[in-house]
């Protein structure tokens, strides 16, 4: 999200958005060892790029519910999942 908006609308728009963010209680997750290995055996299962497989991982590794519109992440089925429509 970060990324587009600083491409889109500039650093300052994105910097605005991180504080934004973090002022809504947003709890913002780092490289643990469980995400990275959990990362590798998704990607390693085929069909996502590295950074789903991340995001993937970071779900299941929290326990949380992925709440996306990606196709692609149906082929992880042992990520808790909400698929929202359009």
């Amino acid at each position: 999200m970060l990324y587009r908006i600083a491409a889109d609308e500039g650093a300052e728009a994105a910097s605005h958005a991180v504080r934004l963010v973090d002022a809504a209680g947003v709890h913002w997750v780092s490289c643990e060892p469980q995400i990275l290995e959990e990362a590798a055996r998704i990607k390693a299962g085929g069909g996502l790029s590295v950074a789903d497989a991340w995001v993937a991982a970071t779900a299941v590794v929290h326990d949380a519910v992925l709440v996306h519109k990606d196709p692609e992440m149906r082929r992880v089925p042992r990520v808790r999942q909400q698929v929202l429509s359009g």
